[in-house]
Protein backbone atom coordinates (compact mmCIF):
# COMPACT_ATOMS: atom_id res chain seq x y z
CA UNK A 1 0.00 0.00 0.00
CA UNK A 2 1.58 3.04 -0.82
CA UNK A 3 0.97 6.38 0.96
CA UNK A 4 2.16 9.84 1.00
CA UNK A 5 2.41 9.63 -2.75
CA UNK A 6 1.36 12.64 -4.02
CA UNK A 7 3.62 16.03 -2.89
CA UNK A 8 0.69 18.11 -1.45
CA UNK A 9 0.37 14.85 1.21
CA UNK A 10 4.09 15.29 2.14
CA UNK A 11 4.07 19.05 2.03
CA UNK A 12 0.92 18.10 4.53
CA UNK A 13 2.26 15.78 6.51
CA UNK A 14 5.40 17.89 7.90
CA UNK A 15 3.27 20.90 8.05
CA UNK A 16 0.96 18.69 10.35
CA UNK A 17 4.12 18.08 12.38
CA UNK A 18 4.70 21.71 13.17
CA UNK A 19 1.68 22.21 13.96
CA UNK A 20 1.41 19.64 16.44
CA UNK A 21 4.78 20.82 18.53
CA UNK A 22 2.83 24.10 18.62
CA UNK A 23 -0.36 22.33 20.41
CA UNK A 24 1.77 19.97 22.50
CA UNK A 25 4.81 22.62 22.97
CA UNK A 26 3.44 25.58 23.04
CA UNK A 27 5.60 27.69 25.77
CA UNK A 28 8.86 26.18 24.24
CA UNK A 29 8.10 26.04 20.17
CA UNK A 30 6.43 29.59 20.36
CA UNK A 31 9.30 31.58 22.63
CA UNK A 32 12.16 29.46 20.79
CA UNK A 33 10.69 30.35 17.37
CA UNK A 34 9.85 34.42 18.59
CA UNK A 35 13.87 34.65 19.87
CA UNK A 36 15.08 33.09 16.27
CA UNK A 37 12.80 35.36 14.37
CA UNK A 38 14.66 38.18 16.59
CA UNK A 39 17.69 37.26 16.14
CA UNK A 40 17.69 37.66 11.79
CA UNK A 41 15.98 40.59 12.44
CA UNK A 42 19.18 41.89 14.12
CA UNK A 43 21.27 41.02 12.07
CA UNK A 44 19.73 41.59 8.36
CA UNK A 45 17.40 44.68 9.24
CA UNK A 46 18.89 46.97 6.95
CA UNK A 47 18.46 44.34 4.03
CA UNK A 48 14.87 43.67 5.03
CA UNK A 49 14.63 47.45 4.10
CA UNK A 50 16.33 47.46 0.94
CA UNK A 51 14.92 44.65 -0.20
CA UNK A 52 11.88 45.91 -0.43
CA UNK A 53 12.93 49.36 -1.98
CA UNK A 54 14.14 47.40 -4.75
CA UNK A 55 11.36 45.43 -5.01
CA UNK A 56 9.47 48.83 -5.48
CA UNK A 57 11.59 50.27 -8.41
CA UNK A 58 11.79 47.01 -10.07
CA UNK A 59 7.88 47.21 -10.54
CA UNK A 60 8.16 50.59 -11.79
CA UNK A 61 10.88 49.90 -13.90
CA UNK A 62 9.32 47.01 -15.62
CA UNK A 63 5.68 48.64 -15.82
CA UNK A 64 7.38 51.74 -17.26
CA UNK A 65 9.23 49.67 -19.59
CA UNK A 66 7.77 48.10 -23.11
CA UNK A 67 7.67 44.78 -21.13
CA UNK A 68 4.46 46.27 -19.35
CA UNK A 69 2.47 46.38 -22.69
CA UNK A 70 2.47 42.74 -22.49
CA UNK A 71 -0.54 40.84 -21.18
CA UNK A 72 -0.59 38.17 -19.01
CA UNK A 73 -2.14 35.29 -21.18
CA UNK A 74 -3.65 36.16 -24.86
CA UNK A 75 -7.18 36.49 -23.43
CA UNK A 76 -9.79 38.82 -21.32
CA UNK A 77 -9.79 39.50 -17.83
CA UNK A 78 -11.68 37.11 -16.07
CA UNK A 79 -13.15 39.51 -13.45
CA UNK A 80 -14.10 43.33 -14.31
CA UNK A 81 -11.99 45.90 -12.80
CA UNK A 82 -13.59 46.23 -9.69
CA UNK A 83 -14.27 42.98 -8.35
CA UNK A 84 -10.03 42.27 -9.26
CA UNK A 85 -9.18 45.64 -7.16
CA UNK A 86 -11.99 44.20 -4.47
CA UNK A 87 -10.33 41.04 -4.17
CA UNK A 88 -6.53 41.76 -4.24
CA UNK A 89 -6.83 44.62 -1.80
CA UNK A 90 -9.27 42.60 0.98
CA UNK A 91 -6.84 39.35 0.54
CA UNK A 92 -3.52 41.08 0.93
CA UNK A 93 -4.12 43.26 4.05
CA UNK A 94 -7.78 43.01 5.50
CA UNK A 95 -8.32 42.59 9.28
CA UNK A 96 -5.24 44.58 9.71
CA UNK A 97 -6.32 47.63 8.66
CA UNK A 98 -8.81 46.78 11.23
CA UNK A 99 -6.46 46.32 13.73
CA UNK A 100 -4.25 48.80 13.19
CA UNK A 101 -6.54 51.70 12.04
CA UNK A 102 -6.14 53.59 14.66
CA UNK A 103 -3.29 52.15 17.06
CA UNK A 104 -0.37 52.04 14.98
CA UNK A 105 -0.41 56.15 14.10
CA UNK A 106 -1.70 56.93 17.64
CA UNK A 107 1.74 54.67 19.17
CA UNK A 108 4.08 56.29 16.69
CA UNK A 109 2.42 59.61 17.96
CA UNK A 110 3.46 58.96 21.74
CA UNK A 111 6.51 57.00 20.76
CA UNK A 112 8.26 59.02 18.09
CA UNK A 113 11.89 57.58 16.58
CA UNK A 114 14.22 60.12 15.92
CA UNK A 115 12.79 60.74 11.95
CA UNK A 116 13.04 63.83 10.54
CA UNK A 117 9.41 65.28 11.13
CA UNK A 118 7.55 65.97 8.07
CA UNK A 119 4.58 68.81 8.44
CA UNK A 120 3.97 68.47 11.51
CA UNK A 121 4.59 65.18 14.43
CA UNK A 122 0.79 63.63 13.42
CA UNK A 123 1.88 64.19 9.59
CA UNK A 124 5.09 62.18 10.65
CA UNK A 125 3.30 59.39 12.28
CA UNK A 126 0.70 58.93 9.87
CA UNK A 127 3.72 59.00 7.45
CA UNK A 128 5.40 56.37 9.20
CA UNK A 129 2.47 54.11 8.98
CA UNK A 130 1.69 55.27 5.12
CA UNK A 131 5.11 53.24 4.81
CA UNK A 132 4.47 50.16 6.46
CA UNK A 133 1.43 49.61 4.80
CA UNK A 134 1.81 51.89 1.54
CA UNK A 135 4.05 50.90 -1.77
CA UNK A 136 7.11 48.90 -0.75
CA UNK A 137 4.30 46.36 1.18
CA UNK A 138 2.40 46.16 -1.99
CA UNK A 139 5.34 45.98 -4.28
CA UNK A 140 6.40 42.53 -2.45
CA UNK A 141 3.02 41.37 -3.50
CA UNK A 142 3.07 42.56 -7.09
CA UNK A 143 6.45 41.43 -7.71
CA UNK A 144 5.72 37.81 -6.59
CA UNK A 145 2.02 37.82 -8.22
CA UNK A 146 3.96 38.95 -11.52
CA UNK A 147 6.85 36.23 -11.74
CA UNK A 148 3.86 33.55 -10.69
CA UNK A 149 1.36 34.87 -13.62
CA UNK A 150 4.05 35.18 -16.20
CA UNK A 151 5.40 31.36 -15.54
CA UNK A 152 1.73 30.51 -15.52
CA UNK A 153 0.44 32.07 -18.80
CA UNK A 154 3.85 32.57 -20.40
CA UNK A 155 5.08 29.70 -19.83
CA UNK A 156 2.63 27.01 -19.01
CA UNK A 157 3.92 26.11 -15.63
CA UNK A 158 1.91 24.83 -12.95
CA UNK A 159 1.04 28.04 -10.53
CA UNK A 160 3.47 26.88 -7.82
CA UNK A 161 6.81 28.20 -6.08
CA UNK A 162 8.94 25.79 -7.44
CA UNK A 163 7.80 26.60 -11.41
CA UNK A 164 10.45 29.61 -10.87
CA UNK A 165 13.46 27.03 -10.89
CA UNK A 166 12.10 24.17 -12.80
CA UNK A 167 13.49 22.80 -16.40
CA UNK A 168 13.43 19.63 -18.40
CA UNK A 169 12.98 17.32 -15.09
CA UNK A 170 11.62 18.66 -11.59
CA UNK A 171 14.39 18.00 -9.19
CA UNK A 172 12.97 16.13 -6.00
CA UNK A 173 14.73 18.53 -3.99
CA UNK A 174 12.45 21.55 -5.35
CA UNK A 175 9.90 20.36 -3.03
CA UNK A 176 11.56 22.17 -0.32
CA UNK A 177 10.83 25.08 -2.05
CA UNK A 178 7.33 24.46 -2.13
CA UNK A 179 7.16 23.54 1.82
CA UNK A 180 8.90 26.83 2.70
CA UNK A 181 6.32 29.01 0.55
CA UNK A 182 3.41 26.73 2.82
CA UNK A 183 4.74 27.19 6.49
CA UNK A 184 5.40 30.77 5.71
CA UNK A 185 1.90 30.56 4.72
CA UNK A 186 0.45 28.63 7.73
CA UNK A 187 3.15 30.66 10.22
CA UNK A 188 1.47 34.21 8.40
CA UNK A 189 -2.11 33.10 9.04
CA UNK A 190 -1.74 31.99 12.12
CA UNK A 191 -0.69 34.90 13.96
CA UNK A 192 -3.20 37.68 12.04
CA UNK A 193 -5.70 34.63 13.03
CA UNK A 194 -4.37 35.08 16.61
CA UNK A 195 -4.48 39.07 16.63
CA UNK A 196 -7.56 39.27 15.24
CA UNK A 197 -8.87 37.02 18.65
CA UNK A 198 -7.29 39.72 20.90
CA UNK A 199 -8.82 42.29 19.04
CA UNK A 200 -12.27 40.36 18.70
CA UNK A 201 -11.88 39.73 22.64
CA UNK A 202 -10.86 43.56 23.79
CA UNK A 203 -14.50 44.46 22.13
CA UNK A 204 -17.01 41.70 23.25
CA UNK A 205 -15.41 43.13 27.04
CA UNK A 206 -15.85 46.86 25.60
CA UNK A 207 -19.41 45.92 23.86
CA UNK A 208 -21.03 43.80 26.84
CA UNK A 209 -18.75 44.41 30.02
CA UNK A 210 -17.23 40.88 30.12
CA UNK A 211 -13.98 40.59 32.54
CA UNK A 212 -12.15 37.86 34.05
CA UNK A 213 -10.30 35.15 31.60
CA UNK A 214 -11.60 35.26 28.27
CA UNK A 215 -9.21 31.91 27.16
CA UNK A 216 -11.70 29.99 26.36
CA UNK A 217 -13.75 32.25 23.99
CA UNK A 218 -10.62 33.27 22.16
CA UNK A 219 -10.10 29.17 21.09
CA UNK A 220 -13.54 28.34 20.31
CA UNK A 221 -13.93 31.75 18.15
CA UNK A 222 -10.44 30.30 16.53
CA UNK A 223 -12.04 27.38 16.30
CA UNK A 224 -15.67 29.05 14.57
CA UNK A 225 -13.43 31.14 12.25
CA UNK A 226 -11.81 28.02 10.88
CA UNK A 227 -15.08 26.57 10.14
CA UNK A 228 -16.69 29.64 8.23
CA UNK A 229 -13.14 30.66 5.82
CA UNK A 230 -13.12 26.65 4.97
CA UNK A 231 -16.40 26.72 3.55
CA UNK A 232 -16.21 30.03 2.06
CA UNK A 233 -12.68 28.35 0.13
CA UNK A 234 -14.84 25.33 -0.38
CA UNK A 235 -16.98 27.19 -2.43
CA UNK A 236 -14.27 28.29 -4.87
CA UNK A 237 -13.47 31.63 -5.86
CA UNK A 238 -16.37 32.88 -7.57
CA UNK A 239 -18.79 32.07 -5.45
CA UNK A 240 -16.96 31.89 -1.98
CA UNK A 241 -13.88 34.46 -1.79
CA UNK A 242 -15.56 36.98 -4.66
CA UNK A 243 -18.55 37.54 -2.53
CA UNK A 244 -17.04 37.79 1.05
CA UNK A 245 -14.25 40.15 -0.32
CA UNK A 246 -16.91 42.41 -1.58
CA UNK A 247 -18.66 42.53 1.36
CA UNK A 248 -15.78 43.17 3.38
CA UNK A 249 -15.06 46.33 1.26
CA UNK A 250 -19.12 47.61 1.12
CA UNK A 251 -19.23 46.89 5.06
CA UNK A 252 -15.83 48.94 5.29
CA UNK A 253 -17.08 52.08 2.91
CA UNK A 254 -20.46 51.71 5.50
CA UNK A 255 -18.02 52.11 8.92
CA UNK A 256 -15.69 54.71 7.11
CA UNK A 257 -18.61 57.02 6.27
CA UNK A 258 -20.53 56.69 9.46
CA UNK A 259 -17.40 57.50 11.51
CA UNK A 260 -16.31 60.88 8.91
CA UNK A 261 -20.08 61.80 9.10
CA UNK A 262 -19.66 61.77 13.26
CA UNK A 263 -16.51 63.64 13.68
CA UNK A 264 -14.79 66.75 12.18
CA UNK A 265 -14.33 65.74 8.14
CA UNK A 266 -12.58 69.15 6.69
CA UNK A 267 -10.07 68.33 9.38
CA UNK A 268 -9.74 64.24 8.73
CA UNK A 269 -9.49 65.69 4.79
CA UNK A 270 -6.77 68.21 5.61
CA UNK A 271 -5.03 65.67 7.11
CA UNK A 272 -4.61 62.98 4.59
CA UNK A 273 -3.40 65.59 2.47
CA UNK A 274 -0.67 66.66 4.61
CA UNK A 275 0.73 63.67 5.37
CA UNK A 276 0.27 62.11 2.05
CA UNK A 277 3.02 64.79 1.07
CA UNK A 278 5.03 63.90 4.65
CA UNK A 279 4.89 60.22 3.23
CA UNK A 280 6.15 61.11 -0.18
CA UNK A 281 8.29 63.44 1.38
CA UNK A 282 9.80 61.25 4.24
CA UNK A 283 9.90 58.20 1.47
CA UNK A 284 14.00 58.48 0.57
CA UNK A 285 14.99 58.73 4.29
CA UNK A 286 13.45 55.70 5.52
CA UNK A 287 14.12 53.24 2.47
CA UNK A 288 17.28 52.95 2.82
CA UNK A 289 17.98 51.63 6.25
CA UNK A 290 16.82 51.58 9.71
CA UNK A 291 16.36 55.34 10.99
CA UNK A 292 20.06 56.70 12.10
CA UNK A 293 19.26 56.56 16.16
CA UNK A 294 16.31 54.42 16.26
CA UNK A 295 17.36 50.76 15.32
CA UNK A 296 15.13 49.39 17.81
CA UNK A 297 12.12 51.49 16.97
CA UNK A 298 13.17 50.36 12.74
CA UNK A 299 12.91 46.48 14.43
CA UNK A 300 9.98 46.47 15.92
CA UNK A 301 7.91 48.15 13.31
CA UNK A 302 9.52 48.35 9.82
CA UNK A 303 11.31 45.20 9.75
CA UNK A 304 8.95 42.90 11.18
CA UNK A 305 6.20 44.66 9.19
CA UNK A 306 8.07 44.10 5.55
CA UNK A 307 9.04 40.52 6.64
CA UNK A 308 5.26 39.87 7.85
CA UNK A 309 4.43 41.02 3.80
CA UNK A 310 6.64 38.42 2.98
CA UNK A 311 5.34 36.11 5.07
CA UNK A 312 2.21 36.58 2.93
CA UNK A 313 3.68 36.99 -0.21
CA UNK A 314 3.52 32.92 -0.83
CA UNK A 315 0.10 33.16 -1.04
CA UNK A 316 -1.14 36.93 -1.93
CA UNK A 317 1.27 36.41 -5.36
CA UNK A 318 -0.75 33.37 -6.26
CA UNK A 319 -3.55 34.38 -5.47
CA UNK A 320 -3.72 37.66 -7.44
CA UNK A 321 -1.90 35.96 -10.27
CA UNK A 322 -4.89 33.63 -10.66
CA UNK A 323 -7.48 36.44 -10.71
CA UNK A 324 -5.42 38.59 -12.98
CA UNK A 325 -5.27 37.06 -16.20
CA UNK A 326 -5.55 39.51 -19.07
CA UNK A 327 -4.37 42.12 -17.12
CA UNK A 328 -1.61 43.77 -19.02
CA UNK A 329 1.58 43.62 -16.64
CA UNK A 330 1.59 47.63 -16.56
CA UNK A 331 -1.83 47.55 -15.25
CA UNK A 332 -1.19 44.89 -12.97
CA UNK A 333 1.85 46.28 -10.99
CA UNK A 334 0.84 49.81 -11.23
CA UNK A 335 -3.14 48.92 -9.81
CA UNK A 336 -1.53 46.15 -7.52
CA UNK A 337 1.10 48.70 -5.76
CA UNK A 338 -1.08 52.27 -6.21
CA UNK A 339 -4.49 51.80 -5.14
CA UNK A 340 -4.58 49.46 -2.38
CA UNK A 341 -1.72 52.21 -0.92
CA UNK A 342 -3.79 55.16 -1.50
CA UNK A 343 -6.72 53.06 0.34
CA UNK A 344 -4.44 52.44 3.20
CA UNK A 345 -4.19 56.21 3.44
CA UNK A 346 -7.56 57.18 3.64
CA UNK A 347 -8.14 54.36 6.38
CA UNK A 348 -5.86 55.72 8.32
CA UNK A 349 -6.31 59.23 8.26
CA UNK A 350 -9.86 58.61 8.38
CA UNK A 351 -9.54 56.99 11.85
CA UNK A 352 -6.35 57.95 13.75
CA UNK A 353 -6.62 61.53 11.75
CA UNK A 354 -10.18 61.93 12.96
CA UNK A 355 -8.40 60.87 16.65
CA UNK A 356 -5.38 63.55 16.23
CA UNK A 357 -8.21 66.30 15.39
CA UNK A 358 -10.31 65.68 18.14
CA UNK A 359 -10.69 66.54 22.02
CA UNK A 360 -10.28 63.01 23.23
CA UNK A 361 -6.77 62.16 21.68
CA UNK A 362 -5.07 61.80 25.45
CA UNK A 363 -7.25 59.26 26.75
CA UNK A 364 -6.72 57.29 23.25
CA UNK A 365 -3.62 57.37 23.69
CA UNK A 366 -3.34 56.29 27.09
CA UNK A 367 -5.37 53.41 25.81
CA UNK A 368 -2.86 52.37 23.30
CA UNK A 369 0.06 52.34 25.34
CA UNK A 370 -1.71 50.24 27.35
CA UNK A 371 -2.22 47.59 24.83
CA UNK A 372 -3.00 48.06 21.05
CA UNK A 373 -6.64 46.17 21.19
CA UNK A 374 -8.17 49.11 23.22
CA UNK A 375 -7.54 52.11 20.78
CA UNK A 376 -10.11 51.41 18.35
CA UNK A 377 -12.99 50.66 21.12
CA UNK A 378 -12.06 54.13 22.83
CA UNK A 379 -12.00 55.99 19.95
CA UNK A 380 -15.67 54.56 19.24
CA UNK A 381 -16.42 55.35 22.54
CA UNK A 382 -16.68 59.03 22.38
CA UNK A 383 -18.87 58.62 18.61
CA UNK A 384 -22.72 58.60 18.18
CA UNK A 385 -23.76 54.24 18.17
CA UNK A 386 -20.52 53.52 20.21
CA UNK A 387 -21.93 50.12 20.44
CA UNK A 388 -23.27 49.73 16.80
CA UNK A 389 -19.73 51.03 15.95
CA UNK A 390 -18.13 48.39 17.60
CA UNK A 391 -20.48 45.44 16.45
CA UNK A 392 -19.48 47.00 12.81
CA UNK A 393 -15.81 46.45 12.96
CA UNK A 394 -16.06 43.18 15.27
CA UNK A 395 -18.31 42.26 12.22
CA UNK A 396 -15.66 44.05 9.55
CA UNK A 397 -13.06 42.12 11.45
CA UNK A 398 -13.92 39.23 11.38
CA UNK A 399 -15.09 38.64 7.96
CA UNK A 400 -11.89 39.73 6.80
CA UNK A 401 -9.81 37.78 8.26
CA UNK A 402 -11.92 34.88 7.05
CA UNK A 403 -11.13 36.29 3.56
CA UNK A 404 -7.34 36.53 4.47
CA UNK A 405 -7.97 32.82 5.01
CA UNK A 406 -9.44 31.38 2.46
CA UNK A 407 -7.62 32.66 0.28
CA UNK A 408 -4.74 31.45 2.05
CA UNK A 409 -6.32 28.21 2.16
CA UNK A 410 -7.12 28.43 -1.82
CA UNK A 411 -3.27 29.23 -2.61
CA UNK A 412 -1.86 26.72 -0.30
CA UNK A 413 -3.69 24.39 -2.93
CA UNK A 414 -2.31 25.89 -5.73
CA UNK A 415 1.11 25.66 -4.33
CA UNK A 416 0.63 21.70 -3.69
CA UNK A 417 -1.07 21.15 -6.90
CA UNK A 418 -4.03 19.67 -4.79
CA UNK A 419 -7.20 21.88 -4.53
CA UNK A 420 -9.25 19.29 -3.82
CA UNK A 421 -12.05 20.15 -0.93
CA UNK A 422 -10.62 17.44 1.37
CA UNK A 423 -7.14 18.84 0.75
CA UNK A 424 -8.29 22.51 1.61
CA UNK A 425 -10.04 21.15 5.20
CA UNK A 426 -6.98 19.75 5.75
CA UNK A 427 -4.99 23.14 5.55
CA UNK A 428 -7.41 24.78 7.63
CA UNK A 429 -7.05 22.12 10.41
CA UNK A 430 -3.47 22.84 10.03
CA UNK A 431 -3.99 26.61 10.25
CA UNK A 432 -6.12 26.50 13.09
CA UNK A 433 -4.21 24.50 15.48
CA UNK A 434 -1.76 26.70 15.69
CA UNK A 435 -3.30 29.84 15.80
CA UNK A 436 -5.21 28.38 18.83
CA UNK A 437 -1.86 27.58 20.22
CA UNK A 438 -1.12 31.41 19.98
CA UNK A 439 -4.74 32.49 21.06
CA UNK A 440 -4.11 30.73 24.40
CA UNK A 441 -1.07 33.24 24.98
CA UNK A 442 -3.00 36.35 23.76
CA UNK A 443 0.29 38.74 22.96
CA UNK A 444 0.37 40.60 19.77
CA UNK A 445 3.75 41.33 19.56
CA UNK A 446 4.56 37.66 20.32
CA UNK A 447 2.31 36.73 17.02
CA UNK A 448 3.83 39.66 14.96
CA UNK A 449 7.17 37.67 15.63
CA UNK A 450 5.81 34.24 15.04
CA UNK A 451 3.78 34.81 11.83
CA UNK A 452 6.97 35.86 10.54
CA UNK A 453 8.73 33.02 11.18
CA UNK A 454 8.07 31.67 7.86
CA UNK A 455 9.16 34.38 5.93
CA UNK A 456 12.65 34.03 6.85
CA UNK A 457 13.74 31.58 4.54
CA UNK A 458 11.43 32.42 2.01
CA UNK A 459 13.28 35.67 1.49
CA UNK A 460 15.86 33.55 0.10
CA UNK A 461 13.64 31.73 -2.23
CA UNK A 462 11.75 34.82 -3.57
CA UNK A 463 15.08 36.74 -4.06
CA UNK A 464 15.59 33.30 -6.07
CA UNK A 465 12.53 33.81 -8.35
CA UNK A 466 13.08 37.23 -9.04
CA UNK A 467 16.85 36.39 -10.52
CA UNK A 468 15.94 33.06 -11.86
CA UNK A 469 12.70 34.76 -13.66
CA UNK A 470 14.97 38.01 -15.32
CA UNK A 471 17.65 35.72 -16.03
CA UNK A 472 14.90 33.47 -18.20
CA UNK A 473 13.73 36.41 -20.39
CA UNK A 474 17.00 38.13 -20.44
CA UNK A 475 19.77 35.69 -20.81
CA UNK A 476 19.20 33.38 -23.38
CA UNK A 477 22.10 30.54 -22.57
CA UNK A 478 20.31 30.13 -19.26
CA UNK A 479 16.83 29.54 -20.53
CA UNK A 480 18.52 27.11 -23.39
CA UNK A 481 20.33 25.28 -20.60
CA UNK A 482 18.52 25.54 -17.07
CA UNK A 483 15.00 25.81 -18.20
CA UNK A 484 14.66 23.97 -21.92
CA UNK A 485 11.05 22.85 -21.75
CA UNK A 486 8.52 23.69 -18.99
CA UNK A 487 7.34 21.41 -16.52
CA UNK A 488 3.55 20.56 -16.80
CA UNK A 489 3.76 18.14 -14.47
Amino acid sequence: MQILTHQSQRLMLVSALVAVLFTVFPAVSVYQLAEFTQWVIERFDDQVIQLSTLALLACLAIALSPLGEKRLGQTTPEFGFLPWIIMLFTTGMGSGLIFWGVAEPVFHLANMPPVTQYGDSKDTALALTYFHWGVHAWSLYALAGLVMAWLAYEKQRPMRVSASFIGEHRPKWLSVVDLIAVLAILFGIAGVLANTMALVEQGVRHVFGLEGDLTAFRIVMTGLIGVLFTTSSALGLKKGIKRLSSFNLWLMVLLFVVVFLNVDGGAVLSRMGSSLLAYVQMMPEVSVGVIDGGRQWSQGWTVIYLVWWIAWTPFVGPFIARISRGRTIRQFLLCTVIIPTLASVVWFSGFAGAVFESAYLTEVVNAVNQDYTKGLFTFFSYLPWSDVLSVGALLLLLTFVISSADSAIYAAGMLTDDTRTSSKVSWSVIVVTMGMALAVFNDVDLNKQVAIAGAIPFTLVLLGQAVAALAEHWVPSYRRYILSAPDKA
